[in-house]
């Protein structure tokens, strides 16, 4: 493309020398959106040294992903993962990047996830057993589904019951993920090695996640083989020097899955059963269906191809409420993207969250409307228009995993409960790493059953009416 001949994209004014940087340190959704309404799909801006590009138009996020994806790598921002990760596949680059996809690709393959299924549906089952006891009362639906996924990871990934070790991880991986967006979001930033208290409290939690981690790669070399993502990934061999991971591979990739596949599919179930609560026509669809392919038994993985509107419910659900909300690349070349020169050097901001709201592929973009993802209404939508998973050869190698552990945990969650929103109970966004809500969502259990009586004289009356 000639850059000679491109266009200047429009600029959000800043401050001098900061930019928009105190905007995003305020909310960066907010932001982010705000530059979109008033300036359009393609948006330049400087945050410090920075300079960024905002990108809301499928093609040139097509442009970006796929087809130029050689022009750019994972931005400066990631660095603050990588502290935490390391050189797993969401932060590495290059070479090792590509060998590290290759021998981890074969563990995702969907014949291999068919295993997993069972194991997903005994532990939904075991929350579910857990809510019966509990019916009445209020529960943080984001921590209980954080806690189902952690279990889930714990069996499907190495043959074990986290449970014991739930809260002591959960509170090192928040306490993880808040040290790189502290970091990220540092004018300043202080090496590792200063004895300060955000360092300490780093420290501790990385020895905590690395000690649980070669615990387990140790059991795992002592034993047999396990029908796990880890013993997969220990088998798997290099095509041409035939060398395996090294446990430093291995924990860096473990955790990557851990922090990618366990916080995003507890987001995903957290932010669907509160739409669910807020929409109840929807929800007695979402029953309706699970009763009519299920019925009283548990979900299995051939009931999952018949249960076509709840799996549009969870892809309505990423619309609105992407886990990934936003991803970064740096143009390490020139570049035009959408008529608009990219100096290399640029910040492509790619945000989920603001292109799932875009009225040129969304009608009634901010409203919960499932069957928008039916054959039908999905004909003629850019395939880019849409990225809860991302796109071209970076796009979520765990994508098959995260979709059909969300179907089958929601058919299992639905069945026996609903969970009512706490009224007035405000749900602020907190966009980190991933879309959490900023201070859980308070639901309350409700028996299936009762909630059922209290809809009938309602049906009666529609039936009626008719």
């Amino acid at each position: 493309m000639n850059v000679e001949s491109s266009r200047t994209p429009p600029r959000v004014r800043g401050v001098p020398l900061f930019g928009s940087l105190f905007d995003v340190w305020r909310d960066p959704i907010a932001m982010m959106m705000r530059s979109w309404r008033e300036h359009g799909d393609i948006v330049a801006c400087s945050m410090g040294p920075y300079e960024y590009l905002f990108v809301n138009d499928a093609e040139a996020v097509q442009h970006v992903l796929v087809h130029n994806a050689k022009a750019y790598v994972k931005s400066p921002n990631y660095r603050g993962i990588k502290l935490v990760v390391g050189e797993g596949l969401l932060t590495s680059e290059g070479e090792h990047w590509r060998r590290q996809r290759k021998l981890t690709q074969p563990a995702f393959h969907r014949d291999r996830l068919a295993g997993f299924g069972k194991t997903m549906v005994a532990d939904a089952t075991h929350t579910v057993e857990s809510w019966s006891k509990r019916v009445g009362q209020t529960v943080d639906v984001h921590e209980e589904m954080m806690r189902l996924t952690f279990r889930i990871v714990g069996h499907t990934l190495f043959s074990v019951d986290l449970d014991g070790d739930a809260d002591r991880i959960g509170v090192a991986v928040t306490d993880a993920i808040l040290h790189a967006n502290d970091y990220v979001a540092s004018l300043v930033r202080m090496p590792s090695w200063m004895p300060t208290p955000a360092n300490a409290r780093f420290k501790r939690a990385l020895a905590v996640m690395d000690g649980m981690v070669q615990r387990i790669i140790d059991e795992h070399r002592r034993g047999k083989p396990k029908d796990d993502v880890l013993s997969m990934l220990m088998a798997a061999r290099d095509e041409d020097t035939k060398d395996s991971m090294s446990d430093r591979q291995l924990r860096d990739e473990i955790l990557t899955i851990v922090l990618a596949g366990h916080e995003t599919t507890a987001n995903l179930l957290a932010w669907t059963l509160f739409l669910l609560s807020k929409h109840p026509d929807v929800e007695r669809r979402v029953h309706r269906e699970v009763t009519d392919v299920v019925g009283d038994r548990a979900p299995t993985l051939a009931d999952l191809p018949k249960l076509a509107f709840t799996t549009h419910v969870l892809e309505e659900s990423m619309r609105l409420y992407p886990p990934a909300w936003s991803f970064e690349r740096q143009a390490i070349a020139d570049d035009v993207v959408g008529g608009y020169e990219v100096k290399a050097g640029t910040i492509v901001a790619l945000s989920p969250y603001v292109l799932h709201r875009h009225p040129r592929y969304w009608d009634n973009p901010e409203g919960f409307d499932p069957d928008r993802f039916s054959p039908e209404r999905s004909a003629g939508r850019p395939r880019y228009a849409y990225l809860p998973f991302g796109a071209g050869p970076r796009t979520c190698i765990g994508n098959g995993f995260a979709m059909m552990e969300g179907q089958l945990l929601l058919a299992t969650l639905i069945q026996k409960h609903r969970l009512v929103l706490v009224s007035g109970a405000p749900i602020e966004l907190e966009p980190m790493v991933t879309l959490r809500p900023k201070g859980g969502i308070h639901m309350v259990i409700e028996e299936r059953s009762r909630a059922s009586k209290a809809e009938r004289p309602a049906q009666a009356v529609a039936s009626l009416s008719g």
